[in-house]
Protein backbone atom coordinates (compact mmCIF):
# COMPACT_ATOMS: atom_id res chain seq x y z
CA UNK A 1 0.00 0.00 0.00
CA UNK A 2 1.36 3.49 -1.08
CA UNK A 3 0.78 5.70 2.07
CA UNK A 4 0.72 9.62 1.65
CA UNK A 5 4.17 11.67 1.67
CA UNK A 6 4.62 14.88 3.76
CA UNK A 7 2.76 17.29 1.14
CA UNK A 8 0.04 14.78 0.79
CA UNK A 9 -0.23 13.91 4.68
CA UNK A 10 -0.40 18.61 4.96
CA UNK A 11 -3.11 18.14 2.51
CA UNK A 12 -4.74 15.58 4.02
CA UNK A 13 -4.81 17.34 7.10
CA UNK A 14 -6.72 20.49 5.75
CA UNK A 15 -8.95 18.40 3.34
CA UNK A 16 -12.13 18.93 5.80
CA UNK A 17 -11.29 22.40 6.01
CA UNK A 18 -10.71 23.29 2.17
CA UNK A 19 -13.79 20.62 1.93
CA UNK A 20 -16.16 22.90 4.04
CA UNK A 21 -14.57 26.38 2.99
CA UNK A 22 -16.59 25.77 -0.60
CA UNK A 23 -19.36 26.31 0.94
CA UNK A 24 -18.94 28.80 3.60
CA UNK A 25 -16.04 31.80 3.48
CA UNK A 26 -17.19 33.87 6.23
CA UNK A 27 -16.44 32.16 8.84
CA UNK A 28 -12.61 31.32 8.17
CA UNK A 29 -9.39 32.50 8.92
CA UNK A 30 -7.82 34.63 5.64
CA UNK A 31 -4.81 32.57 4.19
CA UNK A 32 -2.90 35.33 5.14
CA UNK A 33 -3.73 35.53 8.70
CA UNK A 34 -3.05 31.68 8.90
CA UNK A 35 0.74 32.48 7.42
CA UNK A 36 0.90 35.72 9.54
CA UNK A 37 0.67 33.29 13.05
CA UNK A 38 2.72 30.18 11.63
CA UNK A 39 -1.04 28.09 11.69
CA UNK A 40 0.65 24.90 10.79
CA UNK A 41 3.27 24.80 12.98
CA UNK A 42 0.36 25.75 15.78
CA UNK A 43 -1.70 23.05 14.67
CA UNK A 44 1.39 20.82 15.52
CA UNK A 45 2.14 22.31 18.62
CA UNK A 46 -1.13 21.73 20.20
CA UNK A 47 -2.27 18.37 18.36
CA UNK A 48 -2.42 15.48 20.38
CA UNK A 49 -5.22 13.83 18.39
CA UNK A 50 -5.50 9.53 18.17
CA UNK A 51 -6.91 9.94 14.23
CA UNK A 52 -6.82 11.14 11.04
CA UNK A 53 -10.32 13.16 11.17
CA UNK A 54 -9.70 14.50 14.81
CA UNK A 55 -6.28 16.19 13.29
CA UNK A 56 -8.30 17.56 10.25
CA UNK A 57 -11.47 18.68 12.80
CA UNK A 58 -8.76 20.33 14.47
CA UNK A 59 -7.42 22.23 12.00
CA UNK A 60 -10.30 22.97 10.38
CA UNK A 61 -11.45 24.69 14.42
CA UNK A 62 -8.52 26.58 14.57
CA UNK A 63 -9.17 28.05 11.27
CA UNK A 64 -12.57 29.20 11.35
CA UNK A 65 -12.87 32.33 13.44
CA UNK A 66 -15.63 31.29 16.02
CA UNK A 67 -15.95 30.44 18.82
CA UNK A 68 -16.53 26.67 19.59
CA UNK A 69 -18.51 24.60 21.86
CA UNK A 70 -15.31 22.92 23.58
CA UNK A 71 -16.72 25.25 26.89
CA UNK A 72 -19.80 23.73 26.59
CA UNK A 73 -17.59 20.73 27.35
CA UNK A 74 -15.50 20.97 29.73
CA UNK A 75 -16.62 18.59 32.30
CA UNK A 76 -15.91 16.03 29.95
CA UNK A 77 -12.67 16.99 29.83
CA UNK A 78 -11.66 17.18 33.12
CA UNK A 79 -13.08 13.55 33.80
CA UNK A 80 -10.95 12.19 30.67
CA UNK A 81 -7.35 13.91 33.13
CA UNK A 82 -8.80 12.28 35.92
CA UNK A 83 -10.63 8.96 34.46
CA UNK A 84 -7.08 7.61 32.58
CA UNK A 85 -8.89 4.22 31.58
CA UNK A 86 -11.21 6.20 30.00
CA UNK A 87 -9.39 8.08 28.33
CA UNK A 88 -7.28 4.97 27.29
CA UNK A 89 -10.29 3.46 25.90
CA UNK A 90 -11.18 6.57 23.85
CA UNK A 91 -7.82 6.78 22.58
CA UNK A 92 -7.75 2.89 21.10
CA UNK A 93 -11.14 3.16 19.67
CA UNK A 94 -9.52 6.57 17.70
CA UNK A 95 -6.57 4.77 16.73
CA UNK A 96 -7.95 2.91 14.42
CA UNK A 97 -9.24 6.07 12.06
CA UNK A 98 -5.20 6.94 12.10
CA UNK A 99 -3.53 5.54 8.95
CA UNK A 100 -3.28 7.84 6.38
CA UNK A 101 -6.27 6.72 4.28
CA UNK A 102 -8.70 8.06 6.81
CA UNK A 103 -8.00 11.27 5.07
CA UNK A 104 -9.68 10.50 2.20
CA UNK A 105 -13.06 9.59 4.30
CA UNK A 106 -13.79 13.64 2.73
CA UNK A 107 -13.22 12.75 -0.53
CA UNK A 108 -16.75 10.81 -0.09
CA UNK A 109 -18.54 14.08 1.48
CA UNK A 110 -16.68 16.19 -1.19
CA UNK A 111 -17.91 13.89 -4.25
CA UNK A 112 -20.37 14.93 -6.35
CA UNK A 113 -23.60 12.27 -6.27
CA UNK A 114 -23.38 9.68 -8.71
CA UNK A 115 -26.83 9.03 -11.13
CA UNK A 116 -27.96 6.03 -12.05
CA UNK A 117 -31.27 6.55 -14.17
CA UNK A 118 -34.33 4.04 -13.74
CA UNK A 119 -33.85 2.31 -17.03
CA UNK A 120 -29.87 1.39 -15.98
CA UNK A 121 -30.91 -0.13 -12.68
CA UNK A 122 -33.63 -1.95 -13.87
CA UNK A 123 -31.52 -3.05 -17.00
CA UNK A 124 -28.72 -4.48 -14.55
CA UNK A 125 -31.28 -6.54 -12.60
CA UNK A 126 -32.33 -8.31 -15.89
CA UNK A 127 -28.72 -8.90 -16.80
CA UNK A 128 -27.88 -10.57 -13.32
CA UNK A 129 -30.14 -13.49 -14.36
CA UNK A 130 -29.35 -13.75 -18.03
CA UNK A 131 -25.95 -15.86 -17.57
CA UNK A 132 -28.27 -18.34 -15.72
CA UNK A 133 -31.06 -18.38 -17.24
CA UNK A 134 -28.93 -18.53 -20.94
CA UNK A 135 -26.62 -21.78 -18.86
CA UNK A 136 -30.02 -23.49 -18.14
CA UNK A 137 -31.06 -23.25 -21.96
CA UNK A 138 -27.63 -24.78 -22.97
CA UNK A 139 -28.44 -28.01 -21.04
CA UNK A 140 -31.74 -27.95 -21.96
CA UNK A 141 -30.56 -27.95 -25.39
CA UNK A 142 -27.43 -28.89 -25.90
CA UNK A 143 -27.71 -30.04 -29.23
CA UNK A 144 -27.84 -26.27 -30.45
CA UNK A 145 -24.91 -23.42 -29.85
CA UNK A 146 -27.35 -20.85 -29.59
CA UNK A 147 -27.56 -20.86 -25.75
CA UNK A 148 -24.17 -21.03 -25.55
CA UNK A 149 -23.61 -17.62 -28.02
CA UNK A 150 -26.34 -15.87 -25.95
CA UNK A 151 -24.58 -17.13 -22.53
CA UNK A 152 -21.02 -15.78 -23.91
CA UNK A 153 -22.54 -12.33 -25.22
CA UNK A 154 -24.23 -12.31 -21.53
CA UNK A 155 -21.42 -12.66 -19.71
CA UNK A 156 -18.89 -10.50 -21.77
CA UNK A 157 -22.04 -7.58 -20.85
CA UNK A 158 -21.79 -8.33 -17.35
CA UNK A 159 -18.36 -8.27 -17.30
CA UNK A 160 -18.19 -4.17 -18.98
CA UNK A 161 -20.75 -3.35 -16.86
CA UNK A 162 -19.05 -5.10 -13.44
CA UNK A 163 -15.56 -3.59 -14.56
CA UNK A 164 -16.99 -0.20 -15.42
CA UNK A 165 -18.39 -0.13 -11.99
CA UNK A 166 -15.29 -1.25 -10.68
CA UNK A 167 -13.64 1.37 -12.33
CA UNK A 168 -15.57 4.45 -10.41
CA UNK A 169 -14.76 2.10 -7.13
CA UNK A 170 -11.28 2.76 -7.73
CA UNK A 171 -11.37 6.01 -6.88
CA UNK A 172 -12.66 4.87 -3.42
CA UNK A 173 -9.95 2.05 -2.89
CA UNK A 174 -8.72 3.90 0.52
CA UNK A 175 -11.89 6.08 1.42
CA UNK A 176 -14.41 2.95 1.66
CA UNK A 177 -12.38 0.97 3.72
CA UNK A 178 -11.52 3.92 6.06
CA UNK A 179 -15.71 4.74 5.69
CA UNK A 180 -17.01 1.64 7.01
CA UNK A 181 -14.02 1.94 10.03
CA UNK A 182 -15.33 5.32 11.13
CA UNK A 183 -18.67 3.62 11.18
CA UNK A 184 -18.07 0.98 12.95
CA UNK A 185 -15.95 3.28 15.64
CA UNK A 186 -19.15 5.76 16.09
CA UNK A 187 -21.32 2.54 16.62
CA UNK A 188 -18.65 1.63 19.62
CA UNK A 189 -18.07 5.04 20.91
CA UNK A 190 -22.10 5.61 20.88
CA UNK A 191 -22.25 2.62 23.38
CA UNK A 192 -20.35 4.28 26.01
CA UNK A 193 -22.28 6.76 28.03
CA UNK A 194 -19.60 9.10 29.20
CA UNK A 195 -18.80 9.41 25.06
CA UNK A 196 -22.38 9.62 24.05
CA UNK A 197 -22.89 12.43 26.48
CA UNK A 198 -21.04 14.26 23.81
CA UNK A 199 -23.96 14.20 20.96
CA UNK A 200 -26.54 11.78 22.15
CA UNK A 201 -27.90 12.19 18.64
CA UNK A 202 -25.40 10.37 17.30
CA UNK A 203 -27.33 7.05 18.18
CA UNK A 204 -30.93 7.62 16.10
CA UNK A 205 -27.65 8.30 13.61
CA UNK A 206 -26.00 5.18 13.81
CA UNK A 207 -29.08 3.52 13.80
CA UNK A 208 -29.71 5.10 10.29
CA UNK A 209 -25.92 3.46 9.00
CA UNK A 210 -26.02 0.22 10.06
CA UNK A 211 -27.42 -1.01 7.10
CA UNK A 212 -24.91 0.69 4.85
CA UNK A 213 -21.90 -0.19 7.15
CA UNK A 214 -23.03 -3.82 6.08
CA UNK A 215 -22.67 -3.15 3.05
CA UNK A 216 -19.25 -1.24 2.63
CA UNK A 217 -18.33 -4.36 4.75
CA UNK A 218 -18.62 -6.29 1.24
CA UNK A 219 -16.36 -3.62 0.10
CA UNK A 220 -13.86 -3.89 2.37
CA UNK A 221 -13.93 -7.45 2.02
CA UNK A 222 -13.39 -7.10 -1.78
CA UNK A 223 -10.51 -4.50 -1.46
CA UNK A 224 -8.88 -7.63 1.30
CA UNK A 225 -8.45 -9.77 -1.61
CA UNK A 226 -6.72 -7.95 -4.02
CA UNK A 227 -3.72 -9.00 -2.48
CA UNK A 228 -0.71 -12.02 -3.88
CA UNK A 229 -1.74 -14.02 -1.52
CA UNK A 230 -5.68 -14.16 -2.22
CA UNK A 231 -5.04 -13.86 -5.75
CA UNK A 232 -6.65 -17.50 -6.58
CA UNK A 233 -9.43 -16.68 -4.26
CA UNK A 234 -9.96 -13.27 -5.97
CA UNK A 235 -9.95 -14.07 -9.30
CA UNK A 236 -12.85 -17.42 -8.57
CA UNK A 237 -14.64 -13.88 -7.00
CA UNK A 238 -14.61 -11.89 -10.05
CA UNK A 239 -15.69 -14.64 -12.09
CA UNK A 240 -18.63 -15.28 -9.80
CA UNK A 241 -19.21 -11.01 -9.75
CA UNK A 242 -19.51 -10.73 -13.18
CA UNK A 243 -21.50 -14.35 -13.78
CA UNK A 244 -23.88 -12.46 -10.72
CA UNK A 245 -23.66 -9.02 -10.63
CA UNK A 246 -23.43 -9.29 -7.00
CA UNK A 247 -20.65 -6.65 -6.96
CA UNK A 248 -21.86 -3.98 -9.59
CA UNK A 249 -25.39 -3.99 -7.77
CA UNK A 250 -23.73 -3.73 -4.34
CA UNK A 251 -21.46 -1.00 -5.64
CA UNK A 252 -24.94 0.52 -6.88
CA UNK A 253 -26.77 0.91 -3.89
CA UNK A 254 -23.97 1.34 -2.11
CA UNK A 255 -23.28 4.79 -3.34
CA UNK A 256 -27.23 5.13 -3.69
CA UNK A 257 -26.90 4.78 0.17
CA UNK A 258 -23.98 7.10 1.01
CA UNK A 259 -25.71 9.70 -1.20
CA UNK A 260 -28.74 9.27 0.84
CA UNK A 261 -27.40 9.00 4.32
CA UNK A 262 -24.30 11.44 3.28
CA UNK A 263 -25.93 13.78 6.06
CA UNK A 264 -25.63 11.26 8.46
CA UNK A 265 -22.09 10.16 7.74
CA UNK A 266 -20.74 14.10 8.08
CA UNK A 267 -22.70 14.36 11.43
CA UNK A 268 -20.76 10.91 12.15
CA UNK A 269 -17.42 12.40 10.99
CA UNK A 270 -18.02 15.66 13.02
CA UNK A 271 -18.60 13.75 16.62
CA UNK A 272 -15.52 11.44 16.40
CA UNK A 273 -13.39 14.87 14.93
CA UNK A 274 -15.04 16.72 17.83
CA UNK A 275 -13.99 13.40 20.57
CA UNK A 276 -10.75 13.73 19.77
CA UNK A 277 -10.14 17.14 20.05
CA UNK A 278 -11.67 16.90 23.49
CA UNK A 279 -8.95 14.57 24.05
CA UNK A 280 -6.26 16.12 22.28
CA UNK A 281 -7.17 19.25 24.62
CA UNK A 282 -6.97 17.09 28.04
CA UNK A 283 -3.45 15.69 26.64
CA UNK A 284 -2.58 18.96 25.91
CA UNK A 285 -3.44 21.06 29.32
CA UNK A 286 -1.46 18.40 31.09
CA UNK A 287 2.17 19.05 28.66
CA UNK A 288 1.76 22.98 29.28
CA UNK A 289 3.68 25.00 32.02
CA UNK A 290 0.83 26.22 32.80
CA UNK A 291 -2.61 27.20 30.79
CA UNK A 292 -6.36 29.59 31.94
CA UNK A 293 -9.12 29.51 30.37
CA UNK A 294 -10.55 32.67 29.06
CA UNK A 295 -12.79 34.53 30.94
CA UNK A 296 -15.17 37.78 29.50
CA UNK A 297 -13.49 41.17 29.27
CA UNK A 298 -14.08 42.97 32.75
CA UNK A 299 -16.04 46.53 32.50
CA UNK A 300 -13.12 49.15 31.94
CA UNK A 301 -10.88 46.89 30.84
CA UNK A 302 -10.82 45.64 26.67
CA UNK A 303 -7.88 43.38 27.20
CA UNK A 304 -5.81 41.72 30.63
CA UNK A 305 -3.44 39.39 30.31
CA UNK A 306 -1.19 36.97 32.73
CA UNK A 307 1.87 35.92 32.44
CA UNK A 308 0.78 35.53 28.54
CA UNK A 309 3.62 33.47 25.90
CA UNK A 310 3.97 31.92 22.50
CA UNK A 311 3.18 28.05 22.32
CA UNK A 312 5.52 28.00 19.46
CA UNK A 313 8.61 29.86 21.40
CA UNK A 314 10.83 27.39 23.07
CA UNK A 315 11.41 28.80 27.10
CA UNK A 316 9.42 32.11 26.13
CA UNK A 317 9.36 34.86 27.91
CA UNK A 318 5.81 35.77 29.48
CA UNK A 319 4.40 39.59 29.80
CA UNK A 320 1.80 41.27 31.40
CA UNK A 321 -0.87 43.43 29.64
CA UNK A 322 -3.50 45.17 30.48
CA UNK A 323 -5.93 47.66 28.08
CA UNK A 324 -8.93 49.24 29.08
CA UNK A 325 -9.84 52.40 26.46
CA UNK A 326 -7.28 52.13 23.96
CA UNK A 327 -5.20 50.13 21.99
CA UNK A 328 -1.54 49.39 21.62
CA UNK A 329 1.25 50.81 19.98
CA UNK A 330 5.15 49.07 19.96
CA UNK A 331 8.22 50.69 19.60
CA UNK A 332 11.41 48.71 20.33
CA UNK A 333 14.37 48.04 18.02
CA UNK A 334 14.68 44.73 16.00
CA UNK A 335 15.01 41.17 17.48
CA UNK A 336 13.54 42.69 20.50
CA UNK A 337 10.12 40.66 20.88
CA UNK A 338 7.44 43.20 18.90
CA UNK A 339 6.65 40.42 16.45
CA UNK A 340 6.79 37.38 18.86
CA UNK A 341 4.28 39.67 21.24
CA UNK A 342 1.75 40.39 18.88
CA UNK A 343 1.72 37.02 17.67
CA UNK A 344 1.32 36.37 21.46
CA UNK A 345 -1.80 38.05 21.27
CA UNK A 346 -3.46 36.75 18.74
CA UNK A 347 -2.62 33.41 18.59
CA UNK A 348 -4.14 33.30 22.26
CA UNK A 349 -7.42 34.89 21.23
CA UNK A 350 -7.51 31.93 18.56
CA UNK A 351 -7.03 29.17 20.43
CA UNK A 352 -9.11 30.38 23.35
CA UNK A 353 -12.26 30.34 20.91
CA UNK A 354 -10.96 27.38 19.43
CA UNK A 355 -9.91 24.96 22.87
CA UNK A 356 -10.99 27.77 25.14
CA UNK A 357 -7.44 27.17 26.03
CA UNK A 358 -4.87 29.83 26.55
CA UNK A 359 -1.41 29.94 27.10
CA UNK A 360 -1.05 32.46 29.90
CA UNK A 361 -2.51 32.49 33.91
CA UNK A 362 -5.27 35.11 32.57
CA UNK A 363 -6.68 35.86 29.74
CA UNK A 364 -9.74 38.15 29.97
CA UNK A 365 -11.42 39.57 26.32
CA UNK A 366 -14.63 39.58 24.24
CA UNK A 367 -13.85 36.27 22.56
CA UNK A 368 -16.25 37.20 19.82
CA UNK A 369 -14.06 39.58 18.27
CA UNK A 370 -12.61 38.69 15.12
CA UNK A 371 -9.03 38.39 13.83
CA UNK A 372 -7.48 39.83 11.09
CA UNK A 373 -3.72 40.28 10.50
CA UNK A 374 -1.03 42.03 8.37
CA UNK A 375 2.66 40.57 9.30
CA UNK A 376 4.08 38.90 6.53
CA UNK A 377 3.62 40.01 3.18
CA UNK A 378 5.12 39.04 -0.05
CA UNK A 379 5.11 40.81 -3.55
CA UNK A 380 3.20 38.67 -6.53
CA UNK A 381 5.47 38.49 -9.70
CA UNK A 382 2.48 36.17 -11.11
CA UNK A 383 -0.11 39.15 -10.62
CA UNK A 384 2.97 41.83 -11.18
CA UNK A 385 2.39 43.38 -7.55
CA UNK A 386 5.40 44.96 -6.08
CA UNK A 387 5.76 44.20 -2.11
CA UNK A 388 4.03 47.49 -0.99
CA UNK A 389 1.02 46.95 -3.77
CA UNK A 390 0.41 43.59 -2.03
CA UNK A 391 0.56 45.33 1.16
CA UNK A 392 -1.58 48.37 0.37
CA UNK A 393 -4.45 45.34 -0.92
CA UNK A 394 -4.11 43.55 2.76
CA UNK A 395 -4.23 46.97 4.74
CA UNK A 396 -7.53 48.24 2.85
CA UNK A 397 -9.31 44.94 3.44
CA UNK A 398 -8.36 45.45 7.23
CA UNK A 399 -9.89 48.81 7.01
CA UNK A 400 -12.86 47.27 5.51
CA UNK A 401 -13.19 44.80 8.28
CA UNK A 402 -12.29 47.59 10.93
CA UNK A 403 -15.66 49.10 9.89
CA UNK A 404 -17.78 46.35 11.51
CA UNK A 405 -15.49 46.56 14.53
CA UNK A 406 -15.29 44.28 17.41
CA UNK A 407 -11.76 43.09 16.00
CA UNK A 408 -8.54 42.08 17.06
CA UNK A 409 -6.15 43.89 14.05
CA UNK A 410 -2.72 43.25 14.49
CA UNK A 411 0.29 44.81 12.24
CA UNK A 412 3.85 44.86 12.25
CA UNK A 413 5.64 48.01 10.59
CA UNK A 414 3.74 48.36 7.92
CA UNK A 415 4.32 50.14 4.35
CA UNK A 416 8.55 49.23 4.94
CA UNK A 417 8.24 50.10 1.49
CA UNK A 418 8.19 53.64 0.85
CA UNK A 419 9.90 56.60 1.96
CA UNK A 420 9.94 57.58 5.70
CA UNK A 421 7.54 60.48 5.70
CA UNK A 422 4.76 58.75 3.30
CA UNK A 423 5.17 55.44 5.55
CA UNK A 424 4.42 57.60 8.95
CA UNK A 425 2.06 60.13 7.42
CA UNK A 426 -0.19 56.73 5.84
CA UNK A 427 0.23 54.76 9.13
CA UNK A 428 -1.56 57.77 11.11
CA UNK A 429 -4.36 57.99 8.94
CA UNK A 430 -4.77 54.14 9.13
CA UNK A 431 -4.78 53.41 12.86
CA UNK A 432 -6.14 56.53 13.18
CA UNK A 433 -9.04 55.57 11.55
CA UNK A 434 -9.02 51.81 13.18
CA UNK A 435 -9.32 52.86 16.48
CA UNK A 436 -12.36 54.90 16.11
CA UNK A 437 -14.53 51.82 15.91
CA UNK A 438 -14.81 49.18 18.58
CA UNK A 439 -11.13 47.67 17.58
CA UNK A 440 -8.40 46.19 19.55
CA UNK A 441 -5.06 47.33 17.85
CA UNK A 442 -1.93 45.53 18.15
CA UNK A 443 0.69 47.17 15.98
CA UNK A 444 4.74 47.83 16.39
CA UNK A 445 6.80 50.25 14.32
CA UNK A 446 10.23 51.83 14.33
CA UNK A 447 9.36 55.17 13.49
CA UNK A 448 8.63 57.01 16.73
CA UNK A 449 7.32 59.67 15.59
CA UNK A 450 4.05 57.53 15.08
CA UNK A 451 3.70 57.61 19.12
CA UNK A 452 3.86 61.43 19.31
CA UNK A 453 1.01 61.66 16.78
CA UNK A 454 -0.94 58.63 17.85
CA UNK A 455 -1.12 58.96 21.66
CA UNK A 456 -3.89 59.80 22.09
CA UNK A 457 -5.29 56.46 20.88
CA UNK A 458 -3.09 54.53 21.76
CA UNK A 459 -1.12 53.31 25.02
CA UNK A 460 2.27 53.19 24.02
CA UNK A 461 5.10 50.21 24.94
CA UNK A 462 8.36 49.02 23.68
CA UNK A 463 10.67 46.12 24.40
CA UNK A 464 14.13 47.32 24.52
CA UNK A 465 17.67 45.70 24.98
CA UNK A 466 21.23 45.98 26.74
CA UNK A 467 24.48 46.07 25.09
CA UNK A 468 27.17 43.99 27.55
CA UNK A 469 30.75 43.12 26.43
CA UNK A 470 29.78 43.63 23.04
CA UNK A 471 26.94 41.35 22.96
CA UNK A 472 23.12 42.65 22.67
CA UNK A 473 21.26 41.09 25.59
CA UNK A 474 17.45 40.75 25.43
CA UNK A 475 15.18 40.47 27.92
CA UNK A 476 12.21 40.60 25.51
CA UNK A 477 9.81 42.22 28.54
CA UNK A 478 7.31 44.54 27.60
CA UNK A 479 7.31 48.07 29.28
CA UNK A 480 5.85 50.77 29.03
CA UNK A 481 6.43 53.91 27.12
CA UNK A 482 8.83 54.66 23.96
CA UNK A 483 11.99 53.05 22.79
CA UNK A 484 14.69 55.72 23.34
CA UNK A 485 17.59 53.70 20.90
CA UNK A 486 18.22 51.72 18.15
CA UNK A 487 20.54 48.62 17.71
CA UNK A 488 20.55 48.22 13.58
CA UNK A 489 24.26 50.19 13.72
CA UNK A 490 25.13 47.47 16.58
CA UNK A 491 23.77 44.55 14.89
CA UNK A 492 26.06 45.40 12.00
CA UNK A 493 29.13 46.38 14.32
CA UNK A 494 28.58 42.58 15.75
CA UNK A 495 28.21 40.98 11.96
CA UNK A 496 31.85 42.38 11.25
CA UNK A 497 31.04 45.43 9.16
CA UNK A 498 34.14 47.14 8.40
CA UNK A 499 34.65 49.75 11.32
CA UNK A 500 34.89 52.98 8.39
CA UNK A 501 31.54 52.07 7.82
CA UNK A 502 30.03 51.64 10.85
CA UNK A 503 31.44 54.66 12.10
CA UNK A 504 30.17 56.34 9.24
CA UNK A 505 27.25 55.35 10.09
CA UNK A 506 27.44 56.62 13.25
CA UNK A 507 28.37 59.76 12.51
CA UNK A 508 25.49 60.66 9.98
CA UNK A 509 23.23 59.51 12.66
CA UNK A 510 24.06 62.15 14.70
CA UNK A 511 23.73 65.06 12.23
CA UNK A 512 20.21 63.54 10.73
CA UNK A 513 17.33 65.76 11.94
CA UNK A 514 15.04 64.02 14.25
CA UNK A 515 11.96 63.22 12.46
CA UNK A 516 9.76 64.00 15.28
CA UNK A 517 10.89 67.46 14.16
CA UNK A 518 9.14 67.10 10.76
CA UNK A 519 5.92 68.90 9.98
CA UNK A 520 3.99 66.08 8.89
CA UNK A 521 0.68 67.36 7.70
CA UNK A 522 -1.97 64.34 6.98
Amino acid sequence: MEYLNYDNMEKGIIAYHSYLNLYNTEEVLPETVCEDLNMNDLCEQVDYTSSCIGRQYLYHILCTDKVSDVAQHEQFIEKLQTDHPLRNQLVNALQKLNKPDAYSIVDILAEKEHTYSRGYLLMIQICRWLPAFFLILMFQFSSSPIPFILLLVSYIFNGYLHFKQKNILSCYYFSIPQLYKLLKTVDYLSTIPSFLSINDKVESTTRHLKALCRKLGSFRFGIALESESAMIVYLLTELINIFTLYSTINIVTSFQSIQKRKGEIEQAFRYVGFLDMLCSISFLREKLPYYCKPSNEKEGERLKADGIYHPLIKNCVSNDVSLSDKSMLITGSNMSGKTSFIRTVAINLLTAKALNTCFAKEFCIDINRRLYSVIHTEDDLVEGKSYFFKEAENVKAALEKGKEGNYLLIFDELFKGTNTMERIAINSAVFSDLAKADNLIFASTHDLELTTLLNDQYELYHFSEKVTDDKLLFDYKLKKGVAKEGNAIKILELCGYPSLIVQTAKDALCVIPSKSLIDIRL
